[in-house]
């Protein structure tokens, strides 16, 4: 089989009986279907209808300065943020609901609503509804226009004199006879760019020239309801029944013109494209480009067929970005121009899968079944041939031109025709092809294996047929080398004349896509991104970049973008980020995607061959399961306008949202505020930033329109909110609200003072209580010891110092026996005296157990530690800390008795070079210590105490546990021992009575 052409070759086509269309040969005739496409080309359309919430029979749109749509019509007024709608006023019910017939937003932000049925006109201005006493109401507003002077001009229908009515300065005029206007209704009052009023009546078109005070006729007959816009160039439009022609250009009126055929519009308007657009009454809208003062252009009419929900239409309008509204019976409908579109001429739908290739000159091919196009730089594609046998494949030629692959031919074509053709066997289809830098065209066919065309000739590659290998894919790589992807195993040899590829190489699951990038090679699956050529594994995984995730083609522009298409949508990134990823793993790498809010129809087709090519003028043409679409990267334009960030209101549950400022109950803990942003082109894409000052100070994300706050306490908070558009433009300034949460009783600064006040008096009684327990507990046990003491001592004076009282009286009749025996005497007078001496020491002992006379504790230490017993020259000076007090005289002994011991310890035990006494007078607490620098004692011996036959540490410590005191012994086996007693300043120190 053959594929050619060239017109030369007619003949030779007739003769193998191929039907190929010559390059510039007519289309077949479009079909309805064909013409809706084209009517909305470049344009995304949506709608709202009133299953949806949107209001119904619409008749008018504006646009106040915080961005909400406003909606009139028979069912009131409603305002839109792009999500929601809220209605303004009466609901429709009402008996005194009112019917919206026109709006208009005047330069300082006041909306302004022209009513029907005969109530006049209302303003919104400071978040409320005020009447504008309009006299004179008629049956409805028909239009309202502001001059360049503030002015407020209204045509008020159903009604032949006064039909115009101006509001200036605080009060209305009504426009007679006198006025220039005849005696009929008036209507589309327009403001040219030069200041001149322009409006129409039943029968002609009126101005009103800048400084005059009458009208003049321009002799310009029209009928009744004729519409009237002006283009950017100045130019005045009429649109009449049937046609729409221009009438004056700047001041000058222009001669007759035909204009062009267009329906009855009721409402039109310019873009800011220039381009022109109406709505009729019953027959749809229309949008023409290019308008052309002589009647040349073409205007492209759409209804239901395109999305639009009715076509009794009557209202028209374009927002601040450039979308434009359509008001009907039905609801709302939206047109918003987006930047992907199909492409025109290519049939959507084909039979297998579209194919594109792009050769060495930037000339797009793009193949469906039987019917080959090209699109040169700048231009549109043009059917180029026609085959009666499929196209299975198509790629670029190493030349030039593009190879075409049938079953039982391949076939090279340029400009000049068939510049080569190459029989294959037709018992193979090819799924794609690659000519690789040695011109070897490869071709691989699953388990018919891989062929190779090489001089003229087809063979297959040894080792590649059957379910063993099963080639698919194939694409040339930028160093001349084609890369084959094999579904099976590829061939082992270590000398193919190509870059083997297979399943088994990739990180996970099967290869879904051949991406050639500049030198290097990606492939791809629902993991990611793998780099196969430089060894590694996964670079780019799904979870950290989820538009790697199932791409099926890449391609590179000259302005160092890379474009990418998978099942998120047409994917944009910097080359230059995505490289730097590549060699350092999880680097940040911005991108923008566009899905089907920016006119993508349909998802991408998963096929063998190119997916996606860039052509010589920059665009990007890409192929999806129902057509082929493509993009202009140099027309986008990037919206760099933040969008209006409101907050509608703060709510604790069900119920009416509540103004900023509001003061909620004592006991709130939960509150949910509810905003918005006023970016009406993809409300969907808006992300908001917001932080709640008094609860969290760090901002947080989301796409989310009501936030709620829970556990919050009595305060001040402030609700701050940020918000960005679909291109990540954020608003600068946030939008705030306020409110405070109000303090319940027992959440006063007072409460809480008195309740710790209360609390720390509790606290303290329980303190002084407890104390005045231990110290009535201490005193019961010093009583105790005094009457031990007194008991011991009636016992010492009975017994003991008695019986020694009677011995000092024998040995001294013994004495006086031998008064002649010097040696004897020698003997028993010391004796005796020392006897006496014991006597009266016991004597004042016993004196001293019954009767608490006062005593000098730090004397007594003082004597304890200069004593002969103790080794002088280990003892440092007495240690005093702060001023002396006197020591309870019942506890004296016993912390003399500890003291000692502890001393005696220290002298005979710890073989120390140093021994510290020190005592401490502190104002809650007397300490004293006793503390050396020898072997210390070990851990068993502070545990079961001193040997046999000593006091012991466990002795001292229960010492003072009895009086009401803690001892402390700090100590290690080489580090010297430091014994601490401690008593409460309460009980250690001897209260000063005073005399009587």
């Amino acid at each position: 089989m053959s594929f050619d052409p060239a017109p030369r070759a007619i003949a030779r086509l007739i003769a193998i009986a191929l039907a190929i269309a010559t390059p510039g040969s007519a289309q077949p005739a479009a079909s309805p279907e064909a013409d809706a496409q084209v009517a909305l080309h470049g344009f995304k359309m949506r709608h709202w209808s009133i299953e949806e919430g949107a209001p119904s029979r619409i008749n008018a749109f504006a646009q106040t300065r915080d961005g909400f749509l406003w909606i009139g019509g028979v069912d009131g007024l409603v305002r839109f943020d792009g999500l929601t709608f809220e209605r303004i006023g009466p609901p429709s019910t009402s008996p005194d609901r009112i019917v919206v017939a026109r709006l208009l937003v005047s330069r300082d932000g006041t909306l302004w609503i022209g009513l029907a049925r005969k109530k006049g006109m209302l303003l919104w201005r400071n978040g409320r509804l005020e009447d504008a006493r309009m006299p004179n109401p008629s049956r409805e507003v028909n239009d309202i226009a502001q001059g360049p002077d503030g002015s407020i001009w209204v045509t008020r229908g159903g009604r032949a004199a006064l039909s115009l009515a101006r509001y200036a300065n605080g009060r209305w005029t009504e426009f007679d006879a006198t006025s220039g206007l005849p005696p009929e209704p008036a209507w589309n009052p327009l403001f040219a760019h030069d200041g001149t009023l322009w409006l129409t009546t039943e029968s002609g078109v009126y101005r009103r020239r800048p400084g005059a005070s009458r009208f003049e006729s321009t002799g310009i007959t029209t009928v009744p309801r004729a519409t009237l816009a002006q283009s950017a160039d100045g130019t005045i439009w009429l649109t009449e029944k049937d046609r729409t022609r221009p009438i004056a250009k700047g001041t000058t009126l222009l001669p007759p013109q035909p204009g062009f055929p267009t329906p009855f519009a009721i409402r039109t308007l310019f873009d800011r494209q220039g381009d022109f657009w109406g709505v009729t009454w019953n027959d749809g809208a229309f949008h023409a480009q290019n308008l052309q003062p002589r009647g040349a252009s073409t205007v492209q009419r759409f209804g239901t067929a395109n999305g639009l929900l009715s076509k009794p239409l009557r209202a028209l309008f374009e927002d601040r970005e450039g979308n434009i509204w359509i008001g009907g019976e039905m609801g709302l409908n939206m047109l918003r121009r987006v930047p992907v579109a199909p492409v025109a001429g290519i049939p959507a739908d084909a039979a297998t899968n579209h194919m594109l290739a792009v050769d060495r000159d930037g000339a797009v091919y793009i193949a469906d079944d039987h019917t080959l196009f090209r699109a040169l730089p700048h231009q549109e594609p043009a059917r180029l041939a026609q085959s009666a046998t499929q196209l299975e494949a198509i790629c670029a030629a190493k030349g030039g031109g593009v190879w075409i692959i049938q079953r039982g031919n391949a076939s090279l074509i340029r400009d000049s025709g068939i510049a080569e053709r190459v029989a294959l066997p037709a018992s193979f289809a090819a799924n794609s092809c690659a000519q690789d830098g040695e011109g070897r065209l490869w071709l691989p066919a699953l388990q018919k294996g891989l062929w190779l065309v090489e001089r003229g000739r087809a063979q297959i590659f040894p080792g590649t047929q059957g379910a063993s290998a099963l080639p698919g894919n194939v694409v040339a790589l930028a160093d001349g080398r084609a890369a084959i992807h094999f579904r099976a195993k590829a061939p082992g040899s270590a000398t193919l004349p190509f870059v083997a590829l297979s399943d088994g190489a990739s990180a996970a699951e099967a290869i879904e896509g051949l991406l050639p990038l500049g030198e290097t090679l990606l492939t791809s699956n629902s993991a990611g991104l793998s780099s196969p050529l430089s060894g590694s594994p996964l670079r780019l995984p799904a979870d950290r970049y989820p538009w790697a995730g199932s791409l099926n083609g890449m391609t590179q522009t000259a302005d160092g973008e890379t474009w990418a298409i998978g099942d998120m949508g047409l994917v944009r990134l910097r080359s230059a980020d995505l490289r730097h990823a590549l060699a350092h793993p999880r680097a940040a790498i911005p991108y923008r995607i566009f899905d089907f809010r920016d006119g993508l129809s349909s998802f991408v087709q998963k096929s063998s061959g190119l997916q996606i090519v860039t052509g010589g003028d920059g665009r990007i043409w890409f192929a999806t399961r129902g057509n082929v679409s493509s993009i202009d990267p140099a027309l986008l334009a990037r919206n760099t306008s933040p969008p209006d960030v409101i907050v509608r209101g703060i709510r604790t549950g069900p119920g009416m949202p509540l103004p900023s400022g509001v003061q909620l109950p004592s006991g709130t803990t939960h509150v949910e505020i509810d905003y918005t942003a006023t970016s009406l082109a993809v409300p969907e894409r808006v992300r908001f930033r917001y932080r709640l000052d008094g609860a969290q100070s760090a901002w947080t994300e989301t796409t989310a329109r009501t936030v709620s706050f829970n556990g919050l306490g009595p305060g001040a908070y402030r609700f701050e909110l940020l918000a960005a558009n679909e291109e990540g433009v954020w608003s600068n300034v946030p939008a705030a609200a306020e409110f405070t949460i109000a303090r319940a009783f027992h959440q006063t600064w007072w409460f809480r003072i008195a309740a710790a006040l209360a609390t720390a008096g509790l606290l303290y009684g329980i303190y002084a209580l407890r104390l005045r327990q231990v110290a009535a507990r201490i005193r019961s046990r010093m009583i105790a010891r005094t009457d031990e003491r007194e008991r011991i001592a009636r016992e010492l004076h009975d017994t003991m110092i008695q019986g020694v009282q009677g011995l000092i009286l024998r040995f001294q009749a013994v004495a006086d026996r031998f008064a002649d025996d010097p040696e004897t005497q020698a003997v028993l007078v010391p004796a005796l005296e020392r006897a006496e001496e014991m006597l009266v020491e016991g004597r004042e002992r016993v004196t001293g157990l019954r009767q608490n006379h006062r005593r000098d504790f730090l004397k007594e230490l003082a004597k304890i530690v200069s004593g002969e017993i103790y080794p002088q020259e280990l003892l440092a000076p007495l240690a005093i800390q702060r001023t002396p007090r006197p020591i309870t005289p019942a506890l004296i002994d016993d912390v003399l008795a500890v003291l000692a011991e502890a001393l005696n310890n220290a002298s005979c035990h710890s073989r120390a070079s140093r021994i510290e006494v020190g005592i401490r007078y502190g104002r809650s607490e007397f300490s004293a210590y006793v503390r050396d620098n020898g072997i210390g004692i070990s851990s068993e011996m502070l545990e079961k105490g001193s040997p046999r036959g000593h006091f012991g540490v466990i002795g001292m410590r229960e010492r003072m546990v009895s009086i009401g005191g803690r001892l402390r012994v700090e100590s290690a086996e080489g580090f010297g021992t430091a014994v601490i007693l401690s008593l409460p300043a309460k009980l250690a120190y001897a209260t000063r009575r005073k005399r009587a």
